[in-house]
């Protein structure tokens, strides 16, 4: 007799792959940001293969951050089957979190020891710059107006508008890598950062381009594996990686060029961006990869299943520790571009460790904290 409580087994699978792709592109992310922060000058050699082969890698980082973000959160919400769209709960959820992703994400720049300075007058650009968690926030509504505009016309048409989307986020940034100056022109930077300003750390576009091709992908998985009906295979994520691999780079430079030919852009010098869909189809090598690995070894949940659960408190973490986000003081006083490849190596090693391992705690405090807050509002 089976036990009704379980989970169905295809919901099982799909988490553990997501779980395990979030967990390679966190542990990615603090392993680059480590090695990037403290590796001395002398041992950035371009022409040495290691370091080509590290830097290559890194360059995977964020567009796997945020293409997974937008796979999850995708998978999630086109599941919805509550009437109207503020009343879907997945909607209620995406709004906190693009609140909280925001606030998180410039709270993190703020730098208590000079709020007096600041306070006076002072400048700090930095406060200004538009960076991951509000690129990820943005990219959290932009899903949820294009699912709120066209859920009716069922998945494929919304992974389809998704899609589109994340093409035209890519297209919008060849337009703005050859404008002149920042966007909008004679824009407060706080407006300009998020297109194309002092500190665009991670503008709009192409970053939320990312996230809507990770969104079509968790909606295509959603329908394969909703109610049973067919188990993952990691054969579409492969075949279409390495085509996307293959033709990525000069598909990305033919519609740029073609783009700017037909704005009347002219034979001057262009900025040709050639590193999105061939981006795209290395994630895909790798979420095929993983595929793999949960049909064939079906691995039990693990300790690393749970960072890819946790990657927000990491990030948040991983900022505050090694650059000194909020009380200024981090690793990046002592460690800054100072050590050797092995000593950098090792303290990304030992750095990914405690992350991996504080995560584990997350959870338990969390139920920790729900516990202890029940009874103080009344069993409510």
């Amino acid at each position: 007799m089976s036990d009704s409580s379980a989970p169905a087994p295809v919901s099982v699978i799909r988490l553990r792959f997501i779980d395990m792709a979030r967990a390679v592109a966190i542990l990615f992310m603090l392993e680059g940001h480590f090695v990037d922060l403290t590796l001395a000058p002398e041992w950035r050699m371009s022409g040495h293969p290691v370091y080509q082969t590290w830097y290559y890698v890194r360059g995977m980082t964020a567009p796997m951050f945020f293409m997974v973000t937008g796979l999850i959160f995708s998978y999630l919400l086109s599941g919805a089957r509550e009437p109207g769209f503020f009343k879907v709960r997945r909607v209620k959820r995406g709004l906190l979190r693009a609140g909280e992703l925001m606030f998180w994400g410039y709270l993190l720049q703020v730098d208590l020891p000079r709020l007096p300075e600041l306070l006076r007058g002072a400048s700090d650009p930095w406060l200004q710059s538009f960076h991951v968690l509000q690129c990820i926030a943005v990219g959290v509504l932009g899903m949820l107006l294009i699912f709120g505009l066209v859920r009716r016309a069922g998945p494929r048409v919304l992974a389809a508008c998704y899609v589109v989307a994340g093409l035209g986020l890519f297209l919008f940034s060849v337009v703005l890598a050859n404008e002149a100056g920042y966007v909008p022109h004679g824009a407060p930077a706080c407006l300009q950062n998020p297109l194309k300003g002092p500190s665009s750390s991670f503008p709009v576009a192409p970053w939320v381009g990312f996230t809507f091709y990770g969104a079509a992908i968790g909606v295509l998985v959603r329908q394969r594996t909703e109610g049973g009906r067919a188990a993952m295979s990691p054969w579409p994520f492969l075949v279409l990686g390495i085509l996307l691999k293959v033709t990525g780079w000069p598909l990305d430079r033919m519609l740029g060029g073609s783009l700017l030919d037909g704005i009347g852009h002219g034979t001057g010098p262009r900025v040709l961006p050639d590193a999105f869909h061939g981006r795209i189809g290395e994630i895909l090598i790798v979420l095929g990869v993983l595929v793999w690995i949960e049909c064939r070894l079906r691995p039990g949940a693990s300790w690393f299943q749970t960072i890819g659960r946790n990657t927000f408190p990491i990030y948040v973490g991983h900022v505050i520790v090694l650059y000194g986000g909020i009380f200024g003081i981090g690793l990046h006083r002592w460690l800054e571009k100072s050590l050797n490849p092995w000593q950098a190596a090792l303290g990304a090693v030992i750095f990914c460790g405690i992350f991996g391992l504080c995560a584990q705690w997350v959870e338990p405090l969390e139920l920790r904290w729900k516990a202890w807050r029940c009874p103080l509002r009344g069993g409510k």
